[in-house]
């Protein structure tokens, strides 16, 4: 028999607000010496609280909002736990929710003991919003035992934390009721998606998708129940996201894969269910043990062991995904293989895991965010020209490559400014374009060496590498993964082509002339990076993580991220700006360094 139980207060609907707060303090002082000073300090004179220009004084519970009330409260109420474990039950307590489980008389004992202690420490049962779930065909003689009381009495099953307990049928018909719930939120997240997809997305990923994974932990054999929530993520939130029309078996798997393996994180509920449950069951052995022996001492050994039993979880559900994403892979047809592969680069996909945050610039509006996509698996855009403005037929292809307009050099001084800002926060000499020495009668071994008079780098920072004040000089090179020559390559040869050529070029010339290190910064247009470039980024946040205090993953995170989206959204720009030059006309002419004075002048321009 399980009684699930919940409070009431003699004042208000929170339990945390009745907590006898005198009594909680003078508890907490002999039970947690370390944390009693601060609340002390915090509760021993009456809190004001300041209400439609009145003042009123609190004197019971605690604070909302204060971050140490759950754990006032929790030590508050040990001693009620502490004397209800003589009643032969085997108790779960979360915060104010208290359950047990035993045979009818110590359930009967337990309930009386609570009501009894309960209120000397603020804590108020409410017996009507308790429940008795009892076997079948115990029903009548725990209407016996509990008839003079207001708890609920039930065969079936009840809701709790989240999850129910009881019968099969009641858990089936409980979830149920939870997924027709989810699967017309679903359709209103939907809704928003058309207008606001990034959104809508993050919404998804970083919080509603949670809500089913929580039950799937807690419940199990609830696959086929969560069928209906899957065809509505298919059928409806999918093609209001993308503007796709529908989704194929094999285009389905690729979104339920995890961003970093080239999909969206959208996964099925229904295939990862029992793995969540499984997973669930294991990292919380060690707790299930605590409370089947109705132990009170949690030893560093079983924190210990818990977070042991999370790394091999979460290891495990990685090579999962590996295993699944590279099992797809095989099937995918060579086109989509490559855009998978592309976008399964390290820091390619950080676009799709940021939120949406206009202030940090990670943010894309409904045309950015579905071109990115299209951009990302090889879907056509909507609405492209047929032609480009050199003439050429217009493809994704030639549009990343095309140089009407000047879009491959914006995209291209964009890293090279990012990467300036984020060297001089660390570098004592940073500066960009630094023409180089010219070469008088030094002999380079390689021909390919460029030897003109002017050649210019993209940056240079002194001091990056050591503390020798050698100077460090660096070069962008973003290329177009998409593009017929690097159709038949992988990423890796396609990195080192570019790389190698940079340094054909520059790296002994600058290592003779300017006495200097060279390092070649490759990009692909995607968002991945060279390996000299992943070297030297990630040597760049080690030095502003430390000057700045930060950890480094999280300094490299931002890094990549920052970096993704300047990517995402030249890219964007390449295949949906304006290629065309506007002739100057007689009402309007081309601004030079006397235009703004002059006309101030002659318009006699005023501040108004």
């Amino acid at each position: 028999m399980v009684a699930v139980g919940s409070t009431k207060s003699k004042t208000c609907h929170s339990p945390f607000n009745s907590l006898n707060r005198q009594t909680a303090l003078r508890n907490i002082h002999k039970l947690c010496p370390p944390l009693s000073k601060v609340l002390i300090n915090t509760y021993r004179e009456d809190i004001n609280l300041f209400i439609g220009g009145e003042t009123l004084l609190s004197q019971e519970g605690t604070t909302q909002g204060d971050p140490l009330a759950m754990a006032m409260y929790a030590i508050a109420t040990n001693p009620i736990i502490k004397k209800l474990s003589k009643e032969h039950t085997k108790q779960v307590w979360f915060a104010d929710d208290a359950s047990a489980s035993g045979d009818l008389h110590s359930l009967r004992k337990w309930w009386d003991t609570l009501n009894n202690i309960g209120p000397d420490y603020g804590y108020y049962p409410n017996a009507s919003k308790t429940w008795l779930v009892v076997k079948n065909g115990c029903q009548i003689k725990a209407n016996e035992m509990f008839g003079n009381t207001e708890v609920r009495i039930t065969e079936g099953g009840q809701r709790y934390l989240g999850s129910a307990i009881g019968k099969q049928s009641f858990l089936d018909t409980y979830v149920q009721q939870k997924v027709d719930t989810w699967v017309e939120e679903l359709k209103s997240l939907s809704s928003i998606a058309t207008t606001q997809p990034h959104s809508a997305f993050a919404a998804f990923t970083h919080g509603f998708a949670s809500k089913w994974t929580y039950l799937a932990r807690t419940t199990p054999g609830i696959a086929n129940l969560l069928k209906p929530l899957e065809e509505t993520i298919r059928t409806v939130f999918l093609p209001k996201l993308t503007g796709q029309n529908a989704f194929g078996d094999l285009e389905r798997q690729i979104m339920a894969l995890p961003a970093r393996h080239g999909g969206l994180g959208i996964a099925n509920p229904c295939e990862t269910s029992p793995g969540q449950f499984t997973m669930s069951m294991s990292i919380s052995a060690p707790l299930v043990s605590l409370i089947l022996d109705q132990s009170d001492i949690y030893e560093p050994t079983m924190k210990q062991e818990q977070a042991r039993l999370r790394n091999n979880a979460k290891k495990f559900r990685r090579q999962m995904e590996a295993r699944t994403a590279s099992e797809l892979n095989e099937e995918l047809p060579n086109n989509l293989k490559k855009m998978v592969g592309i976008c399964s680069e390290k820091g390619t996909s950080s676009w799709i895991t940021a939120l949406p945050i206009a202030e940090h610039g990670f943010m894309l509006h409904k045309g950015a965010f579905r071109d990115a996509l299209c951009l990302r698996y090889g879907w056509r855009p909507q609405n492209l020209p047929s032609h480009c403005v050199c003439g050429l037929h217009f493809t994704v292809e030639h549009a990343l490559s095309c140089s009407r307009g000047g879009f491959p050099t914006i995209r291209h001084n964009e890293i090279r400014n990012i990467t300036a800002n984020l060297m001089s926060e660390v570098c004592p000499d940073v500066g960009i374009e630094p023409t180089l020495q010219p070469v008088t009668e030094e002999q380079f071994q390689l021909r390919t060496t460029n030897r003109e008079d002017g050649a210019h780098l993209d940056v240079v920072a002194q001091s990056f590498w050591s503390n020798d004040r050698q100077s460090a000089f660096f070069d962008v090179r973003v290329f177009n993964p998409y593009a017929p020559t690097y159709r038949r390559s992988t990423m890796a040869q396609s990195y080192r082509r570019n790389e190698m050529e940079k340094k054909r070029a520059y790296e002994q010339r600058v290592r003779e002339v300017e006495h200097g290190s060279f390092t070649p910064l490759v990009f692909s247009a995607a968002g991945g990076m060279g390996p000299a470039a992943d070297i030297v980024y990630k040597k760049l946040a080690s030095m502003l993580a430390e000057k700045q205090d930060k950890t480094y993953s999280t300094t490299l995170n931002w890094m990549r991220c920052r970096l993704n989206f300047s990517l995402i959204i030249s890219e964007i720009m390449c295949i949906r700006g304006s290629r065309k030059s506007f002739t100057t006309t007689t009402l309007w002419k081309a601004l030079d360094t006397g235009t703004i004075d002059l006309a101030t002048q002659e318009g006699r321009v005023l501040s108004v």
